[in-house]
């Protein structure tokens, strides 16, 4: 499963781009969503990669996301993160809001946000997503 995470606003996208994020659940700025690992999903995140960041997202850090999200009370969230991460369910059949609303990373970004990683933040990063979600929690 993917975490993704919106970067940057909307001035100066296209219309198509814009649309992409929409279907995301990606309306605003530090908005975090979670996706599937598959080749239409795959399509939809190397089209908006210029303003969103993805990667494989750990138990350990879903777990602490889940705890982010709105409308969903659980007390045992690693029993759920399980089920996600195993395709087992969303959050969406969880009745659970699909967005998660991030703050900006306590320290900052550590390069400029309209590069793909590694020599900026946006684009695919894989586990080091991880990272980047602790400092955003």
């Amino acid at each position: 499963m993917y975490a993704v995470i919106r970067l940057r606003g909307n001035p100066g996208a296209r219309e198509e781009v814009l649309d992409t994020l929409q279907m995301l659940n990606l309306k605003d700025k530090f908005n975090c969503t979670l996706v599937p690992e598959n080749e239409s999903y795959e399509g939809m995140l190397k089209k908006v990669k210029n303003f969103v960041t993805w990667g494989e997202v750990e138990q350990v850090v879903l777990e602490k996301l889940l705890d982010r999200v709105e409308g969903y009370q659980n007390s045992d969230s690693s029993k759920t993160a399980g089920k996600l991460l195993n395709g087992g369910e969303t959050l969406k059949e969880m009745k659970a809001d699909p967005v998660i609303s991030l703050t900006p990373p306590s320290g900052g970004f550590k390069g400029p946000l309209k590069k793909i990683y590694p020599d900026g933040e946006a684009g695919y990063r894989g586990k080091e997503i991880n990272k980047l979600l602790e400092r955003m929690l």
